[in-house]
């Protein structure tokens, strides 16, 4: 399996519970949430088929591959980037631009999202290999150094406590998410 944790947002793909998932077969509450019924519904929201059983795999290789979840194939910044040609938003003369500041809006919801500003600076400052690196270090469990997810709740490798090192995916934000899928795919009905 060949992974690329970089990105064009500045998310650190290594820490998705998506691929996290894929890799290690251990699903958080953020993975967990990914059920056919609601990824089916989501696709209908983004007004795509369910073309292949892979279309509802939790199965990702990183924003910068071609093996990408169904919502990450689904991201209007990653589609931005390519069509502009640069390697992070951060390096285009529109940035930020109305795409990216429309996903602020989800923060909220998908905390993790928060991340992604202070990132790309890193990135720019630093050069992405040190922030990759960076980030590899801050999403490894302290104890064992198996890596983690944003809403990894223990190390699913020694069982350490890591809700200090990362986002809570409650049951209201899971409800909300659930909520705003549904009421996107209604508007897609035909």
């Amino acid at each position: 399996m060949n992974n690329n944790f970089d990105s064009y947002c500045g998310m650190y793909c290594g820490a998705c519970d998506i691929q996290t998932a894929y890799r290690s077969g251990h699903k958080d509450k953020f993975s967990a949430f990914w059920t056919e019924r609601v990824l089916k519904a989501y696709a209908k929201a983004q007004g795509t088929a369910i073309n292949a059983p892979d279309d509802l795999e939790l199965k990702c290789h990183g924003c910068k591959s071609d093996t990408l979840f169904i919502n990450c194939r689904h991201c209007t910044i990653r589609a931005c980037a390519r069509d502009k040609k640069v390697e992070h938003c951060i390096d285009c003369s529109d940035f930020p631009c109305t795409t990216y500041r429309e996903r602020k809006k989800a923060e909220g919801l998908l905390p993790h999202l928060t991340l992604c500003q202070k990132n790309m600076e890193s990135i720019k400052q630093s050069g992405v290999n040190q922030w990759l690196a960076g980030q590899k270090e801050q999403w490894q469990c302290p104890e064992c150094r198996t890596g983690f997810a944003w809403y990894a709740d223990r190390c699913h490798s020694c069982g350490t406590d890591l809700k200090n090192s990362t986002f809570n995916f409650s049951f209201i934000q899971s409800a909300l998410l659930k909520l705003g899928i549904s009421l996107q795919a209604l508007g897609h009905r035909k």
